[in-house]
Order: structure tokens, then C-alpha cells, then sequence
């Protein structure tokens, strides 16, 4: 199966999962949590017109439409769409809905404010392309934000993996309750196996590729683990691989 079907395929198969995550999150502090941090890297004050790009359940709809934003989310799975409704009109948000490929907009030049996605760029047949089509919807003066993990850089990186396994068997030793897991957590190793961004150290890859595309300015985190509230069994699992942000103003 041609790699983008194949990763449309498994996302779809994921959505529920994904779905009852975010409404923990939903109910937890990360909701705060995330508004103050894309806040304080907002291209400016006021309402934004936003993308979200590989939005899966619809968490950041929900939370920056609270903000006052115009928000749009796309995703390239049917199924993820049909979550972010239902949780959308759970929450009593506004959001523009709609199933397209991130790596193929269909939107005009100059469009939105702020490009944001989280968890996605690592599972992008062709994230290079994505990122020339978030620029080139972008305003001038707008960013991209970009939230991800090297989740499967021990993969590709004996030393890593070899700390990885230790790290995760003295975790699993540690905490009684499993982590949330994927419905198919083997496809999603495949996947990461070929995926482009699997081998990538990040986000010192995306800072130099965001640098050669003519971004005017870039900008990083390199561990937002606690500012976006993850547990400490994930912040512990993650240590060597942890979330981080990076971004990109035009």
C-alpha cells in the first residue's frame, strides 16, 4: 500500500482511542495549559484565524475556539473528523471542520494567522511538502507552530534503543497502570520504521529546514512536557525523546 494510504488506514483505525483521550485531557489542566503556551507564541494579539493541520479528535478546536480564535481543523481520516464533531458539539465549540490531506491544501495563499499541529509531523509521507503549503497559506507576520516527539528515533539508533528499553522496563516496574496504548501498536512501529521523521533528531532537523525554506524567524522548546502537563509515567518514559515545540514566523 502506497505510504500515505497506508497511514491514512491506520489513523482511521485510531480515532476512538485518540477521541477518549483528548476529553481526559479536556478535564484535566492540560486545557489551561495549552492555551497559555500557543498564546504566549502567537503571532499577535487578538483573534486569529487558524489552522490546525492533522487536527485527530478536535482538542485544540475546542480550546482556541474558547480563546475567540476562527479555527479550522483538517485531517486526511474520515473517522478523526467524525470525532472532532462529536466532541466539538460536545463542548459547545465553533470550529470549521473537514477532511483533507495537510500535505495538499486546498486553501488559498495568505489565509491564516497561525498554522498549528500536534503529534502529526512525525507520521507525514512528505513532511518537507506540508511545510511549503503551511508557508504558503501562511499571512506574512503569521507562524507555524509545530508540537512532536522523536517517538521512534530508538529505532534507528542502537545506543538509544538500548537506554529505552532499560528506561521503559524500570517505568513499567515503577507505575501498576499501563500507559494508553495504540489499537494496533505494531502498525504504528512500521509505520515509524519508514515514516521521513523517523530517523530525524528533532527539532534541531525542522529549526534547519524552516531556516533554509526563508522563514524570517525560528523558534524552539525542546521539552514541553510539564508545561503541557503530561503525567509522570509519559514524562519518565519520554525523557530521552521528549515533546517539543518548534516554529516559524513568515
Amino acid at each position: 500500500m502506497e505510504l500515505n494510504c497506508e497511514i491514512k488506514d491506520y489513523w482511521e483505525g485510531e480515532s476512538y482511542i485518540y477521541s477518549a483521550g483528548i476529553q481526559e485531557e479536556l478535564a484535566g489542566p492540560h486545557r489551561q495549559a495549552w492555551k497559555d503556551l500557543i498564546s504566549e507564541y502567537a503571532p499577535r494579539e487578538g483573534a486569529l484565524k487558524i489552522l490546525d493541520a492533522g487536527c485527530g479528535p478536535g482538542f485544540f478546536e475546542i480550546v482556541l475556539s474558547e480563546l475567540g480564535h476562527d479555527v479550522t481543523g483538517i485531517d486526511i481520516t474520515e473517522n478523526m473528523i467524525a470525532r472532532a464533531r462529536e466532541n466539538v458539539a460536545a463542548e459547545n465549540a465553533n470550529a470549521e471542520l473537514m477532511v483533507m490531506d495537510c500535505q495538499e491544501l486546498s486553501f488559498p495563499d495568505n489565509t491564516f494567522d497561525l498554522v498549528i499541529c500536534r503529534n502529526i509531523t512525525w507520521t507525514l509521507a512528505d513532511p518537507k511538502k506540508a511545510y511549503h503549503e503551511w508557508k504558503r497559506v501562511l499571512k506574512p507576520g503569521g507562524r507555524i507552530m509545530v508540537f512532536d516527539a522523536c517517538w521512534y528515533l530508538q529505532l534507528f539508533d542502537e545506543e538509544l534503543k538500548a537506554k529505552y528499553i532499560a528506561n521503559e522496563e524500570k517505568v513499567n516496574e515503577q507505575f501498576e497502570m499501563p500507559k494508553r496504548g495504540h489499537v494496533d501498536p505494531q502498525r504504528g512501529d512500521a509505520i515509524g520504521n519508514i515514516a521521513f521523521m523517523g530517523n530525524k533528531h528533532r527539532p534541531a532537523w525542522d529549526l534547519g529546514y524552516f531556516i533554509e525554506m526563508g522563514f524570517r524567524k525560528v523558534f524552539s522548546e525542546p521539552n514541553i512536557m510539564d508545561r503541557t502537563c503530561w503525567g509522570e509515567r509519559e514524562k519518565l518514559l519520554h525523557k530521552y525523546t521528549p515533546g517539543f515545540m518548534v516554529g516559524a514566523e513568515k
